[in-house]
This record gives structure tokens, sequence and C-alpha cells, in this order.
């Protein structure tokens, strides 16, 4: 095999490796997660930032992509996609695989004799209970 054929590859797919990877960590930083690991949407204002994050990377990339392609360098534009998706989707199967680790977590039972913590995700604030507390205060006639 041809080592400037390899060198190629490298340098190609380590860019977009670079460049999916800067998206990521730009996504990352515009979202808050709360201490247990649930992600905050975005407030209102600040709702067009990651979209326009995503979309301004993907059209750098397509534009690399397209002078590569009209540069008769193809397989380097190629390796340059395949590098830049591949942190995206490393991303998204973690973000995923978490979420539903968090999922599972929440939804054991106890008598299956796993040990869970009792962890409320923010949010998800427990007014049945305040309510139901507000009942029994009532009727011990306090």
């Amino acid at each position: 095999m041809d080592p400037d054929v390899d060198r190629t590859r490298v340098v190609s797919s380590s860019v977009g490796c670079v460049l999916g990877g800067l998206t990521v960590a730009g996504l990352y930083a515009l979202y808050r997660a709360t201490w247990e690991g649930w992600v905050l949407p975005a407030a209102r204002a600040d709702a067009w930032k990651g979209p326009t994050l995503l979309v301004t990377s993907a059209l750098v990339v397509l534009v690399l992509y397209v002078i590569a392609v009209r540069t008769g360098a193809r397989r380097m534009g190629d390796w340059l996609v395949l590098g830049y998706a591949l942190p995206l989707v490393l991303a998204a199967a973690l973000m995923i695989a978490d979420e539903i680790f968090l999922m599972l977590r929440s939804r054991v039972p106890q008598n299956l004799g796993i040990k869970t913590t009792a962890v409320m995700p923010l949010g998800r604030s427990s007014r049945a209970d305040h309510d139901r507390g507000d009942r029994e205060h009532v009727a011990r006639g306090g």
C-alpha cells in the first residue's frame, strides 16, 4: 500500500475528527446538566445556538468535501466526512446510553434486590407528596 494514501486517509480523517469533536464540545458547553446527569433544555433565548452550531459545522464540512471532490481528491473528502461523523455518532450513543441508564435506575423495583437511591430529577418536583403532607397535617388537626 502506498504510504501517501495512508497519510492522506489519516490526515483527512483526523481533520474530520477534530471538526466533529469541536462541534460536540461546543454543544456540550451550551447545554447544562443537573448533578444527577439530567440534561436541561436551553433557555428560550439561547435555543437557537445549538442548531446554529450544528448547521454551521455541517456546512464547513460540506464545503471542504466539495473542494476535495472538485480538486480530484474524492477519497480525501470521503475520509473527512467519516472522521467528522465519528465523534457525533459516539457522543449521541453516549448520551442515549446515559439517559437509558438513568431511566432504568429510577424504575428498578426495590424488591429485585437492587439498591437505589431516592433521587428525583430536577424539574420534577414532588407536588403530590407536598399536597399529601398538607392533607395529613389538616387531618391531624394542625
